[in-house]
């Protein structure tokens, strides 16, 4: 029986405890089928569980893992998705795709391990996302899109068809990428932004057309 696991302690780890419930609820037997074992913390941070504090299990430093867990990392900064991730996996560790009921993904669609799909998230056909993605409410990834790995994609963003995203990035509340836009790693687009062309690494791009705040001057187009 897989026993699901929680990597977080505040309020992303919640939102993914809620996800969980109503993945239960959807369909009869898979609350008979799953367990939930709790919530670690991630190298000590002090969260906020709030009425969910009596399922905290301490951190997951000190846990050993076993065959049947399936954890999922309720942390929303890629860069700490990306650590747990590549840390869990060097012990053995396996992750479970969450996804609300309420969010559609076409069957053409390739998906990696450990992804969290928000309520009414929409994947259209033969988009590819890779592992460890924060896919929030109402995120729509259109046809062809590529995502790659540990990224966050806020309430209402777009990408659209045959976009590339990289690794690492934020996409703020109703920002855009536009078809065939190529977007490097660690990248922050400021909400309500549309990018038209794409962006290299570390850039901070803001604006319709959405142009370089921040990072690097050598690294940003």
């Amino acid at each position: 029986m897989p026993n699901v696991l929680i990597i977080g302690n505040s309020g992303a780890a919640r939102e993914c405890y809620w996800i969980l419930r109503d993945v239960l609820e959807s369909a009869p037997g898979l609350a008979d089928y799953y367990t939930f074992g709790g919530f670690f913390d991630w190298q000590g941070y002090t969260g906020d569980l709030k009425e969910l504090q009596h399922l905290y299990l301490g951190s997951v430093d000190a846990y050993t893992i076993r065959p049947e867990d399936m954890f999922v990392i309720g942390i929303a900064k890629p860069e700490l998705r990306g650590k747990i991730f590549t840390t869990l996996k060097g012990r053995g560790a396996n992750f479970m795709n969450l996804i609300h009921p309420w969010t559609s993904i076409s069957r053409t669609a390739r998906i990696g391990e450990g992804n969290i799909f928000q309520r009414g998230c929409t994947i259209f056909c033969n988009a590819v996302i890779g592992n460890a993605n924060y896919i929030n409410g109402a995120a729509n990834i259109s046809h062809d899109a590529q995502i790659g790995d540990f990224n966050f994609l806020a309430p209402y963003s777009i990408v659209l068809g045959g976009a590339s995203i990289g690794s690492l990035n934020h996409l703020g509340p109703h920002s855009v990428v536009l078809e065939r836009s190529v977007v490097g790693n660690s990248n922050i687009l400021a909400p309500g932004s549309t990018l038209y062309k794409g962006c290299r690494d570390n850039c901070r791009m803001a604006g319709n057309p959405a142009l370089r705040v921040g990072g690097r001057r050598d690294a940003c187009q």
